[in-house]
């Protein structure tokens, strides 16, 4: 098994996730991708795996508006206020209701653990957590 299926696997048993502040207060993630970007499609899952018991609400933006995998829905980053604006992939937003703008942002993607911290630290953060 290579590294990157390893790490995926704890995170999505749920062995390695960081913890996500249970009270989202109005906190929004948008992962901005690509169906054909090799480094979306590995953050895709962790994502998954962190938001999948915390409630906070995941919109997956595509630059070629296909599903990034396993987010079957998807919007066209092409025609998203902010995220036609990205362009380097993937960048992760952190969304606040409250204050209505983008509180946080991950750029990139290393490997799981350290997308994992790092977005669970921007949205810990936002709600005067860690």
């Amino acid at each position: 098994m290579n590294r990157r299926r390893f790490l995926s696997s704890l995170l999505l048993a749920g062995i390695a996730t960081p913890a996500l502040s249970q009270s989202h207060n109005g906190v929004g993630i948008i992962l901005v991708g690509a169906s054909w970007c090799v480094f979306c499609k590995s953050a895709a899952p962790v994502l998954a795996a962190m938001t999948e018991n915390s409630g906070i609400p995941v919109l997956v933006a595509s630059q070629d508006a296909r599903p990034i995998p396993p987010f079957p829905t998807v919007v066209d980053a092409r025609e998203h206020p902010i995220a036609s604006t990205i362009r380097t992939l993937p960048t992760t937003l952190v969304y606040s209701q409250g204050r209505n703008e983008i509180v946080g942002q991950v750029v990139g993607y290393r490997n799981a653990r350290h997308y994992a911290q790092s977005v669970a630290h921007a949205v810990n953060s936002v709600n005067g957590g860690v």
